[in-house]
């Protein structure tokens, strides 16, 4: 796995904090170089090197498959642990320094050299681990199959599960560095994305190192390998194309809703990020993180089933208006019922109007009884809203749209979301979205996401009464999060 780098989050890593972090990654992997030097020696089969960077280079060059935000996978890992048997510990770092160096792109240079650094490390780590739980140093071909097993096969699993642990740590601290990422919850989301196949790909790496020594077939076992390299990337391949797949439909649905409001092009994109924030915080595991933010992205959804003229209305909605503008949480989740993907996200779509103290819709529920991916969702729904400019007012500055919501902890909004928001601000940069005055997308006369309109319905039983009358919704909520 490597770091990625796109768009504006490329610019999170020219913070000074990363530079010093990468600084101190060369720092680490330098250090391994010199205990390696001192365990092991110098590498002496530079032919061998040739041909494991060759393999590595062609694995970083083949378009890699990018896994989660800002994160990719390549088979390099193969050759890494392979590597460590057959060219050693200081070997496996020239092969990983290199093979990284081999993709020249126009990103910032500041990840390369992190990637750089990282391969080499875990290559270097990966050798000296291999030696210290027993590992051969020198493989003999007249070696039993038995002996095989136990003095390169068991140790190349330590070696494998090393490297992918420490893998997944380095990339989770550079990501807390650049962007506040919790570290905890971005190694076990690398982890399970990832880390079977990390392992899996190490039964390809001792392949490689039986065919290589003991089977006598030398250099020429790393072509023999390819195909099952080639294999193990077609499978990841998919994975990843199906992921493209579900990014695809939800761009659709959001397309959808955006058409119809052009004045919050680009709001469940933001609403989506802040959920994924909050998240992170409460401490969600990586499958709930990603569920939350599938709900933050499609949380209007609903408002496609809405008449253009209540969107878009100049003038305050009538009751009849305001009841059937207020059933896009329920319709919304009717809308996605076949998606399978989208299991998932439903309550958080379904419940993202509910208020803490009871009084918001569909249901009415209160309190923890309302599902923590709504009470994340109502949080960051209306916090973007206030940090929009909008045709009736400005756009709050963040520091006063924080003050805004917090006013209203305990009220519309739970009180631990409120306090993650303000900690995750704290972290990440939020800059409100404002339009040139000429610019400004003509919207409705009240919105239905702003605090005044959550008040309208919280002080009208009676209309409140009218959209509980909507099909209820199975929901379960998120285990032990409440």
């Amino acid at each position: 796995m490597s770091a990625a780098r796109s768009g504006s989050q490329a610019s999170t890593l020219y913070r000074p904090a990363v530079f010093a972090y990468v600084g101190s990654v060369y720092a680490f992997t330098l250090s391994l170089v010199v205990l390696a030097l001192h365990v092991d020696g110098p590498p002496q089969d530079w032919p061998a090197i040739g041909v494991l960077t060759a393999l590595a280079a062609g694995g970083v060059l083949l378009r890699e498959t990018e896994l989660i935000s800002r994160v990719r996978i390549s088979f390099l890992s193969i050759i890494l642990v392979a590597a460590a048997v057959i060219v050693g510990p200081v070997g496996a770092g020239i092969v990983g320094a290199v093979a990284m160096l081999a993709k020249v792109t126009s990103g910032p240079k500041v990840a390369t050299a992190f990637n750089v650094a990282m391969m080499s490390g875990l290559g270097v780590a990966g050798g000296l681990v291999y030696l210290a739980v027993g590992g051969r140093d020198i493989v003999s071909a007249d070696m039993s199959a038995g002996e095989v097993l136990l003095h390169v096969g068991l140790p190349l699993v330590v070696t494998d599960v090393t490297q992918c642990l420490l893998n997944a740590l380095l990339i989770a601290l550079v990501l807390r560095v650049s962007s506040g990422s919790p570290i905890r919850t971005r190694v076990l989301s690398l982890l399970t994305t990832s880390g079977l196949a990390y392992v899996g790909y190490g039964v390809i790496g001792f392949l490689l190192v039986v065919l290589w020594i003991p089977a006598k077939v030398g250099w020429f076992a790393g072509v023999l390998v390819l195909a099952p390299l080639l294999v193990a990337r077609w499978a990841f391949d998919q994975y990843g194309e199906e992921l493209k797949a579900h990014e695809r439909t939800l761009k659709a649905l959001v397309t959808a809703v955006e058409t119809k409001m052009p004045h919050n092009v680009g709001h469940s994109e933001r609403v989506a990020q802040l959920c994924e924030w909050i998240a992170e915080d409460v401490g969600l595991t990586p499958k709930e993180i990603q569920d939350v933010r599938t709900a933050g992205m499609l949380h209007d959804v609903g408002l496609v089933r809405v008449p253009s003229r209540i969107l878009r209305s100049r003038k305050v909605l009538d009751d009849e208006d305001l009841v059937i503008l207020a059933d896009h949480a329920l319709g919304g989740v009717e809308l996605i019922e076949e998606i399978e993907f989208l299991v998932g996200s439903k309550e958080g779509i379904a419940h993202h109007h509910e208020r803490f103290d009871g009084l918001g819709y569909p249901l009415g529920l209160a309190g923890n009884d309302i599902p923590l991916a709504a009470r994340i969702i109502a949080v960051a729904d209306t916090f973007d809203c206030l940090t929009t400019d909008r045709s009736h007012r400005e756009a709050l500055s963040t520091p006063d749209a924080l003050e805004a919501v917090t006013h209203r902890s305990g009220t519309q909004f739970d009180p631990r979301v409120v306090g993650a928001l303000a900690k995750v601000l704290g972290r990440h940069d939020w800059t409100p979205t404002r339009h040139p005055e000429d610019e400004l997308p003509q919207g409705p006369a009240l919105d239905h996401d702003e605090p005044e309109m959550s008040d309208r319905l919280a002080g009208r039983p009676d209309l409140r009464s009218l959209i509980h009358g909507a099909p209820r919704v199975e929901t379960q909520h998120l285990a032990g999060r409440a």
